[in-house]
């Protein structure tokens, strides 16, 4: 949900006004990429002086941020105008963005959020009665497929949100610096935005939504962002009748860069193995006509480990043990390297129970796939 990177393009007529502009723009980037804004360590470990904190950095931000793309400029204004509570602003940029994208659905959640808000300021209490009729009013304007892509927002998006943010705040507070850059400023107003505002509108907007536009989970349900979701009129249907033989590979254990913080989220290989069983099963597929095989090797194995030997080396509980007995449950084989754990020095005790263990990964996925097992790459090899 959620990593923004920003790039600004400087379109003009004219090579010698192209190279005045860019110049130009390039000198005001730079000067405000080296601003700093005050911002003390203590502030990360006092809830109450950092939420107290953020509004304040946000309107600093406000100040000076820009960037010569209308659209993205108005996209990441959003949320510092709703953190300095500058409501009727941040409606006008979510209208922008729906008419520069000729799409009513965009932003319908904050232009609830921020139109409430105005509410309960002239009558208070009327927040949430006031939100509960613009997003259903918003909400029902729209197409089965927006409405599907709207009702995606559960749960789970606050919990990630919440450790994205605390995830953020040890690494800034790790700088151990009494001052923020610009873009770590940004960063730490979207993810401290995003996890207030899901925190509050989540729980209203989730009973307003019907089933028939949620994500369903008819295989494994242990991982949140594993669902499928609902889709009308559909021309391909697999054959339910035929059997179903799926060959995995995980080899990751966090995608590049990302090792701090996969360590208190599911493996996403692991997720990706649940989410491609409920694809089958929501295809009419039953469990019984579905052999899955998982071949683990590499670091991959770290997301194997018992709770207590991932806590001694990570710190955490173990978040993958859920989704590792739902999916043997399911009847899903899994499989480690012998090679790879012993070039990582770790022993079966290791590892959860029920694990099957294979002299090499190499040969059980040849051997598998001239088996006629369809083989899934699943590999933490993109950003």
């Amino acid at each position: 949900m959620r990593q923004l990177f920003f790039t600004i393009l400087i379109v003009s007529a004219g090579t010698m006004t192209i190279s005045a502009q860019t110049t130009a723009s390039n000198d005001k980037d730079s000067a405000m990429e080296s601003q700093r804004f005050y911002f003390p360590t203590t502030y990360y470990t006092d809830s109450g002086a950092f939420n107290k904190a953020m509004p304040k950095l946000a309107g600093q931000v406000l100040t000076v941020y820009h960037d010569e793309k209308k659209k993205t400029f108005f996209e990441n204004s959003i949320y510092y105008n709703l953190l300095t509570e500058n409501y009727s602003k941040a409606i006008d940029m979510v209208d922008s963005v729906q008419k520069i994208d000729d799409d009513k659905s965009y932003g319908i959640n904050m232009r609830s959020y921020a139109r409430a808000k105005l509410a309960d300021k002239k009558q208070p209490p009327s927040f949430e009665n006031v939100f509960k009729k613009e997003y259903s009013d918003a909400f029902n304007q729209l197409s089965f497929r927006k409405k599907v892509n709207a009702a995606l927002p559960d749960t789970s998006w606050i919990s990630y949100t919440g450790k994205d943010l605390v995830s953020f705040k040890e690494k800034l507070q790790k700088n151990d610096k009494d001052s923020l850059s610009l873009a770590d400023s940004r960063s730490l107003c979207e993810k401290f935005f995003y996890y207030v505002f899901y925190n509050k509108t989540i729980p209203l907007t989730f009973p307003l939504v019907d089933a028939q536009y949620r994500s369903t989970f008819p295989a494994i349900k242990s991982v949140g962002w594993a669902g499928v979701v609902p889709v009308e009129h559909i021309d391909e249907i697999p054959d339910p009748n035929m059997q179903y033989k799926l060959l995995f590979e995980l080899t990751g254990f966090a995608y590049k860069g990302q090792d701090s913080t996969a360590k208190s989220d599911i493996n996403a290989g692991l997720g990706s193995v649940a989410r491609e069983l409920n694809f089958h099963e929501a295809n009419g597929i039953s469990r019984k006509n579905i052999d899955a095989v998982v071949v683990i090797h590499a670091s991959a194995l770290y997301a194997l480990l018992t709770n207590e030997k991932y806590k001694k080396k990570y710190s955490v509980d173990n978040p993958n043990i859920a989704v590792i007995k739902e999916l043997q449950n399911y009847g899903v084989k899994v499989i480690v390297c012998g090679q790879a754990m012993t070039y990582l020095n770790l022993e079966m005790e290791d590892l959860v129970p029920r694990i099957k263990q294979a002299l090499n990964a190499q040969t059980v996925i040849s051997s598998y796939q001239l088996k006629n097992y369809v083989y899934f790459d699943m590999s933490l090899t993109e950003q």
